[in-house]
């Protein structure tokens, strides 16, 4: 009856040892991030249209929204540097008080192109039958891509720095790398809605916009553990 409860204390004691090395752990840990940033100019411009419709007989507004996509991506079409991309179809049914009047169709298309004053003529064309519904810049991915490189590297030499001089002004021998996080991020610019004209225009006069700067920013997110 002695040797298996021996057993027993003996494993129990195995196991328990770890669990008090495991609560020290996470001693001496200090979090913190640094990050590097820049401006890059904004070299992809989106314009979001949309064509809409409104009739009592919801086939008939369906007809006249495909016939209005159909000429859009016609005038869209032999541009080789402009993208577009038909958005969802969307039928809403439109009420006076209580009763059906008519229903609303509308569907939206996306346009994209690093030639902006291409984009901005196709799409004063396009106004004719279409609305504008949004305008934004941003930094191509190719870009971006090339940007974040350097801006690893920078935001990299930040945290050796950051991280020495926690070592020395807490008087601890090194550290070591706990965990370690880059993050990127960045902001594009958009235009406000009220910039751009919202209703159809006789006129095909190209729109006017600027495509400005976004920052481009890198983020490290890092723990580390002092060694006294």
């Amino acid at each position: 009856m002695g040797r298996p409860w021996l057993f027993f204390l003996v494993l129990f004691g195995g196991v328990a040892a770890p669990c008090g090395a495991a609560d020290t752990a996470d001693f001496n840990q200090v979090a913190f991030s640094v990050q590097a940033e820049t401006k890059l100019p904004n070299d992809l411009a989106e314009v979001v249209l949309a064509a809409q419709a409104e009739n009592a007989d919801p086939s008939r507004a369906a007809e006249e929204i495909n016939e209005t996509m159909a000429w859009a991506l016609n005038q869209v079409h032999g541009q080789d540097d402009i993208t577009a991309n038909s958005g969802a179809y969307q039928t809403f049914p439109v009420y006076d008080k209580t009763r059906l009047d008519h229903w609303r169709a509308i569907q939206t298309l996306v346009l994209r192109s690093k030639h902006v004053e291409a984009l901005n003529t196709l799409v004063g064309k396009l106004q004719h039958r279409l609305q504008v519904r949004n305008m934004r810049f941003t930094v191509s991915p190719e870009q971006r891509q090339a940007s974040d490189s350097g801006l690893i590297d920078q935001a990299l030499e930040q945290f050796k720095t950051r991280a020495l001089r926690i070592q020395k002004r807490l008087g601890a021998k090194g550290y070591k790398i706990v965990n370690l996080k880059v993050d990127t991020s960045g902001n594009s610019m958009p235009i406000p809605v009220e910039r751009l004209a919202m209703t159809r225009v006789e006129s095909a006069a190209p729109v006017a916009s600027e495509a400005g700067t976004s920052r481009r920013i890198v983020s490290i997110h890092a723990v580390i553990q002092l060694r006294f």
